[in-house]
């Protein structure tokens, strides 16, 4: 669910026109860079208007360009030193601060991307990306509800931007907690995601993020179609088969969802929820070895997971053992549940508390000695990683 937080309001970049040539300057590397950043090639066009920039230091769209493709390339750090030059050399155009936004943005750093677009905003109130991408800044720093301010402001401002309807329906659900959702809060949200499909219904995210507000109400054929709406629209987006799954798991439907979990990896391998959710499925039918090697193919398929999301997938591993009466595996894999700190979050804590798989276990001394040792580590009763939002949501 987290992925659907980070996918929302993502705009197209716009492409401005060709600048105006001067006679005493030579666009040859500039126009080439122009063509290949055309073409998606973005190492040979950084090539061109770094050859141009050398050339030409203080021309201030070459760094607006060269940042773009560094943007695309994925080097964040490089977009932002371009864009910083690209201010430096117009201050006071809008469009240059709200591209270094977008490349703090896309580093994760939401502070100075916030401050970025806010500036943009003091050159023009009403600049509405600047506006909406700001609302998405506040909400990657947990600030729901400043955010919603924006999107009703970007409302506001245009009544057809059907993206500001889709963030605003979304930061209305992540406003709350969402371990627990309130039908209310989820209704509200629901009514934001129907005013944006009701703008542009081919928006796909609006369909995506509805599909998710109906899971959690439990309409789970409102949920189905949805989805199948945002498949037929992005054929391509893996998260769209895996919430199929998960809907189609919820419905009782093990076969099914596992079929669609199986395309979601097909499209995107390093998804680890969804290794995560077949092995569920696979405990909850009894076919523990293939739960277990799920659950580690859940532990490898994304190298850049955090330490405390192995420390669930090893917290899972040991639920298996303890269906299988493996007493031995089970205590090694809550140990290094343990080691990667996994139980910090109360969520996981009061779910080993509560879990019967254990229970036939609870007498035991080892059991009772690591019991122990978990109550003596200080909770957390909040979100400390993405991973483990989901796991929240789920249990």
């Amino acid at each position: 669910m987290y992925r659907l937080l980070r996918q929302i309001g993502l705009l197209l970049f716009s492409c401005f026109a060709f600048v105006s040539f001067g006679q005493n300057i030579d666009y040859t590397y500039y126009k080439s860079g122009i063509k290949a950043k055309s073409q998606s090639d973005f190492e040979t066009a950084i090539d061109d208007f770094s050859t141009f920039i050398k050339e030409f230091p203080e021309h201030a769209k070459a760094y607006y360009f060269r940042g773009y493709c560094y943007l695309y390339n994925g080097d964040h750090k490089e977009a932002v030193t371009d864009f910083k030059k690209y201010v430096e050399l117009e201050p006071k155009n809008v469009e240059a601060s709200y591209s270094l936004g977008k490349a703090f943005y896309e580093m994760g750093s939401y502070e100075e991307a916030e401050r970025s677009f806010s500036r943009a905003l003091d050159l023009n109130p009403r600049h509405l990306k600047s506006i909406n991408d700001r609302g998405m800044a506040k909400c990657m720093q947990d600030d729901f509800y400043s955010a919603l301010e924006d999107f009703y402001l970007a409302i506001s401002i245009d009544s057809t931007f059907a993206m500001a309807y889709c963030n605003a329906g979304a930061a209305r659900y992540f406003s709350q907690d969402i371990a627990r959702p309130v039908k209310k809060d989820l209704l509200i949200a629901r009514d934001w995601f129907d005013k944006a499909i009701k703008v542009e219904p081919r928006l796909y995210l609006a369909h995506y993020n509805r599909a998710a507000v109906n899971f959690f109400l439990e309409e789970f054929e409102m949920a189905i179609e949805d989805l199948n709406q945002t498949i037929r629209i992005y054929p391509t987006n893996p998260m769209a088969y895996f919430y199929l799954g998960v809907v189609y798991g919820e419905m009782g439907n093990a076969a099914r969802a596992i079929a669609e979990f199986q395309k979601a990896l097909k499209l995107d391998p390093s998804l680890n929820y969804a290794y995560e959710e077949t092995g569920h499925l696979y405990r909850m039918i009894g076919n523990y070895p293939k739960a277990l090697e799920s659950y580690y193919q859940a532990k490898r398929a994304n190298p850049e997971v955090s330490k405390m999301y192995l420390g669930l997938m090893e917290f899972e591993i040991a639920r298996v053992y303890a269906l299988m009466k493996d007493s031995g595996s089970m205590y090694s894999a809550l140990k290094a549940a343990q080691k990667h700190e996994v139980f910090k979050d109360r969520k996981v804590y009061q779910t080993f508390l509560g879990n019967k798989e254990f229970k036939p276990f609870r007498h035991e001394k080892p059991f009772q000695n690591l019991s122990k040792s978990l109550s003596k580590i200080k909770k957390e009763n909040k979100f400390l990683i993405a991973e483990l939002r989901w796991f929240r949501m789920r249990n």
